[in-house]
C-alpha cells in the first residue's frame, strides 16, 4: 500500500506538470504560427503545422516525463495484480506476441511494422495460454499531383492477441470473424443461432468440424465475450489452438497518468479487472473442457 501510495504522489507531480505544459505549448504553438503567417501569408498552413508541432512536442515531453512512473507501475502494480490472480502467470513488460503466430491465421494484412508489450503467460487450469498489447501498420504511399510521394502507416491492428491451446488435434479451420470485417476463407458455415449470426460471419475448409468446434455453448459464450470486452472480436480455430484478436485500439496496460491510483475509481481496480477478464477467457469459453473425446 505504501508503494502505490508513493506511486500516487509521483503521479500528482507528472500531472501538474503536464497541465502546466499544455498551456506553455499552445502559447509557443501560437508565437510559430504567426511567424510562419508573416512568410507564408497562408492563415491554414501557419495554424496547421504549429499545430502539429505542439502535438508533437507535448508527446515527446509526456513520454520522457512519464517513462520511468510507467516502468513503476508496470513491474510493481501490474506484476503483482498478475501475481495475485494465478501465481502460475509469467509478466514481461517488455515483450509481445511474435509476428509469426500473429501473421498465422492471415485473418489481417502482414504488416510493415509490429510492436507490442505486456506479454502475459502461462498454464491455467491445465491450458497454456499467452497474449499481449499489439501494434501493427502497414505503409501506404501516395503520389499528389505534383508527383511528389508521400509515406503514411496505417493501423491494421490495435488491441489484445490472445492464444490458448485446445490439447486435442483437429484437421480443419475455421473463423470467427465481425460482421464488418472483410476477411474471407474457404465456404461460410451458417450456425443455429441468430444472435451469432447476426455478430459474426463463420467461414470454414469443413462443414461438419465447424459445428464440432462451434458448440451451441460456445457459440454463447463467445457472444458474453464480446459483451464484456464492447469491442470487435475476430476469432481463429486452427492448429489445436484459439486465436483471439480484441481490438481495443489502446495500449491496455498503460497507466492514465491523469486517473488516480487511490479509492473506488481507482485505475488499479480497472486493470485489475481487464486482466481478470482475460485470464477468465479460458473458462468463458471453457477451454480447459476436452471436447474431443
Amino acid at each position: 500500500m505504501q508503494e502505490l501510495e508513493k506511486l500516487e504522489e509521483d503521479r500528482l507531480v507528472i500531472a501538474k506538470k503536464l497541465k502546466s505544459s499544455i498551456f506553455v505549448i499552445i502559447l509557443i504553438s501560437l508565437v510559430i504560427s504567426a511567424i510562419i503567417y508573416t512568410q507564408t501569408y497562408n492563415l491554414a498552413t501557419s495554424i496547421i503545422f504549429a499545430g502539429l508541432l505542439g502535438l508533437i512536442g507535448y508527446a515527446v515531453y509526456k513520454s520522457n516525463l512519464t517513462r520511468e512512473f510507467n516502468y513503476k507501475f508496470k513491474n510493481s502494480v501490474i506484476r503483482k495484480i498478475i501475481q495475485n490472480i494465478n501465481e502460475n502467470l509469467v509478466y514481461e513488460p517488455s515483450l509481445y506476441m511474435s509476428l509469426s503466430d500473429f501473421n498465422r491465421t492471415n485473418i489481417y494484412k502482414f504488416p510493415d511494422t509490429y510492436s507490442g508489450n505486456d506479454l502475459i503467460y502461462g498454464k491455467i487450469k491445465g491450458v497454456d495460454i499467452k497474449f499481449s498489447d499489439i501494434y501493427s501498420q502497414e505503409r501506404v504511399e501516395t503520389v499528389d499531383e505534383k508527383g511528389n510521394t508521400h509515406v503514411s502507416y496505417k493501423t491494421i491492428f490495435s488491441g489484445i492477441f490472445f492464444i490458448a491451446d485446445f490439447h486435442k488435434k483437429f484437421s480443419s479451420q475455421t473463423y470467427v470473424l465481425s460482421n464488418k470485417f472483410g476477411f474471407k476463407f474457404g465456404s461460410r458455415a451458417h450456425m443455429d443461432n441468430s444472435e451469432f449470426e447476426d455478430e459474426f460471419r463463420t467461414y470454414t475448409d469443413d462443414q461438419i468440424n465447424a459445428r464440432y468446434i462451434l458448440t451451441p455453448n460456445l457459440m454463447e459464450q463467445i457472444l458474453k465475450t464480446k459483451e464484456l470486452f464492447n469491442c470487435p472480436l475476430n476469432i481463429a480455430f486452427l492448429d489445436n489452438q484459439i486465436y483471439i484478436y480484441i481490438e481495443f485500439n489502446k495500449d491496455s496496460f498503460e497507466p492514465d497518468i491523469f486517473q488516480t491510483l487511490l479509492g473506488e475509481n481507482s485505475i488499479v481496480l480497472k486493470y485489475k479487472r481487464e486482466i481478470s477478464n482475460l485470464i477468465n477467457l479460458v473458462e468463458e469459453l471453457n477451454l480447459n473442457t476436452k471436447i474431443w473425446g
